[in-house]
């Protein structure tokens, strides 16, 4: 069985999601809700493990524009409780009220600003205290790295790409050039054409390149 640098990669970013994942269950009372890399209306990365009732609750209500939790994470840094949310956009007592009867009346809410983008967590259950808030700075900031793609300035030809994803599946040059119908020294050539295009000097970080900055 050939393990592929990509499936490699992929391994580790799945056990680093496990593993923050587990500490926002464990730092929350009734689930959590976390957003990730708001660079517009929507982010890239959502995750929430609020009971199914709420969910479809808050969808139906259209809370996502109208969430303090969001708005206080577009707009600031830094820890707040619900408590304090509330008090501080009074306009929000209906959200809260909603989301009391559900039995999430009390909770927590982080937000991180990174490379213009935004990341939010917010948590059921009682006041964190200083573990708890290291813990949860820990696994936002951790979680954003793993889903925050930079800006690239990379392009690769569409013919090189096609030999890419054979090569990350773990085809070997000579099996790619018979699933694409083409010569074993083309397949050679578009490899080095897209290494140009990244500027790699091997193969391993032509792969690590195009998986930084999802060019596949």
């Amino acid at each position: 069985m050939v393990i592929t640098y990509a499936a490699c990669v992929s391994n580790m970013i799945n056990d680093i999601m496990r593993v923050h994942l587990r500490t926002l269950e464990e730092i929350s009372n009734k689930g959590f809700s976390l957003g990730v890399g708001f660079d517009g209306a929507e982010p890239v990365f959502m995750k929430s493990t609020y009971s199914r009732e709420w969910i479809d609750h808050y969808l139906v209500q259209r809370y996502f524009d109208l969430d303090p939790t969001i708005h206080f994470g577009k707009s600031a840094t830094g820890f707040t409780t619900w408590g304090d949310l509330r008090r501080h956009y009074p306009t929000s007592n209906k959200f809260f009220d909603d989301a009391a009867r559900f039995g999430l009346d009390c909770g927590n809410t982080m937000s991180i600003h990174v490379d213009g983008q935004v990341s939010i967590l917010s948590c059921s259950g009682s006041k964190w205290g200083d573990t708890e808030r290291r813990l949860a700075k820990a696994a936002l900031y951790s979680i954003h790295a793993v889903h925050h793609r930079e800006s690239c300035r990379y392009t690769i030809k569409e013919k090189s790409k096609d030999v890419i994803r054979l090569m990350c599946a773990g085809y070997q040059d000579r099996e790619i050039a018979e699933r694409l119908g083409v010569k074993l020294e083309t397949v050679r050539q578009r490899r080095q054409t897209a290494m140009q295009a990244v500027e790699a000097t091997s193969t391993a970080q032509l792969i690590s390149l195009v998986i930084k900055y999802g060019l596949i």
